[in-house]
């Protein structure tokens, strides 16, 4: 298929991902719409996952493989875009499902809306036998009119309503927007897609939802959202926290700002929360920022519960 024909390309990163990816490519080959690309970034797999990508392509010519060394999913994800060709792209995860119609629903609801991108539902799966898994809504589109907002709007709307969901995967873009916005995948750190996806709103003139549950997000042990809370976790929220800071700074319309700070409240009170498991030090530290520095969005409660619930729960 030549270039300007791809009316969609499918970026997915993979790594050690051997039991799930085929099913993940398979899903993609599967789709309705046939004039795409699926572009699979290798990031360094050790296990057979490249070896199942090569026969996959073997067998569909829209697949391409580009090998690098391990850099981490922000950076494989940046690598499929600069490969990207089609009108749209889509970020896929190498573990997940996708429906069938989903990219021909997408595509379509962009060209007839004119839209920058469209977003849409999901719901979980668990792998096996998976215990004490979070448990996790992506269900925020029955609450939301059928109709264009700007990116704004739909923010703020499934802010108030508590079901903003920043996951890369719920959004079909249009290429050219990432392009004339710079918007790239913040490298070396976990929870790249608060920033990403809030970028992409909060930049966003034309945006609309599909009332539809298209993803399926399969939940496993030894990923990011199952594994246990560490250091790595705060520090990718505090990144997080810094450049959405500093965008606010640079925005000449501060018709947003609100937008801004309710975003931060709600993700950095969560992210404290969620921090009571870490070692004294680094809740003492916390403590010291939230204070200091970040005390417009968390709350008295959730630093006392930063400070002192692993206490109370050890004492139980």
């Amino acid at each position: 298929m030549e270039n300007k024909n791809i009316k969609v390309s499918v970026v997915i990163p993979v790594y050690n991902t051997e039991k799930y990816v085929r099913e993940a490519v398979e899903s993609i080959m599967r789709q309705s719409l046939k004039e795409l690309e699926i572009i699979i970034i290798n990031d360094g797999s050790t296990d057979g996952s490249l070896h199942i990508a090569e026969e996959l392509k073997s067998a569909d010519n829209r697949i391409k493989i580009y090998s690098q060394a391990n850099q981490g999913l922000s950076m494989a994800r940046n690598a499929g875009i600069l490969h990207a060709h089609g009108t749209y792209i889509y970020f896929m995860d190498s573990d997940d499902l996708l429906e069938k119609d989903a990219m021909q629903l997408c595509y379509r609801k962009c060209e007839e809306e004119k839209l920058d991108f469209v977003f849409f539902d999901a719901q979980s799966f668990f792998d096996g036998n998976l215990k004490n898994a979070p448990s996790l809504s992506y269900n925020r589109t029955d609450k939301l009119e059928d109709r264009t907002y700007t990116g704004d709007e739909a923010l703020k709307t499934q802010l108030e309503n508590r079901e903003y969901t920043p996951s890369a995967c719920l959004n079909f873009i249009r290429r050219s927007f990432l392009e004339k916005n710079g918007l790239r995948f913040y490298p070396g750190i976990v929870h790249e897609d608060q920033l990403f996806t809030t970028l992409l709103y909060l930049q966003a003139g034309k945006t609309a939802c599909i009332k539809r549950t298209f993803f399926q997000r399969r939940m496993r042990e030894n990923s990011i959202m199952t594994g246990k809370f560490t250091n790595r976790n705060i520090e990718g929220y505090l990144t997080v926290t810094r450049e959405i800071l500093d965008f606010k700074k640079r925005t000449v319309e501060r018709k947003n700002g609100a937008i801004i700070d309710l975003y931060l409240s709600q993700m950095l009170d969560a992210a404290m929360w969620q921090a009571h498991t870490l070692r004294l030090p680094e809740r003492l530290r916390l403590a010291w920022l939230c204070l200091h520095k970040y005390r417009k969005y968390v709350s008295a409660r959730t630093i006392g519960t930063l400070l002192f619930k692993s206490l109370l729960t050890n004492r139980q």
